[in-house]
């Protein structure tokens, strides 16, 4: 293989990345949110502190919350 084949082939990502396994009670949960508009996985970013989805483009902020008055 050549070096652009090599830089090309994508890293698999196993399972053990997306999902947590609860010991005591043996369910499987999904780490990360769901995007509610495609219903795809969505990215967990840290600066801004923010929920983005990378197909339709949803972003949700996490912050505190203003009161109003």
């Amino acid at each position: 293989m050549s070096e652009e084949e090599v830089k090309k082939k994508k890293k698999k990502e196993g399972v053990w990345r997306l999902y947590e396994y609860d010991y005591k009670t043996g369910k499987i949960t999904l780490k990360n949110k769901k995007c509610p508009r495609c219903g795809k996985i969505t990215a967990h970013h840290h600066n801004p502190e923010r929920w983005a989805c990378g197909a339709c483009g949803y972003t949700e902020y996490i912050g505190k919350e203003t009161k109003k008055s």
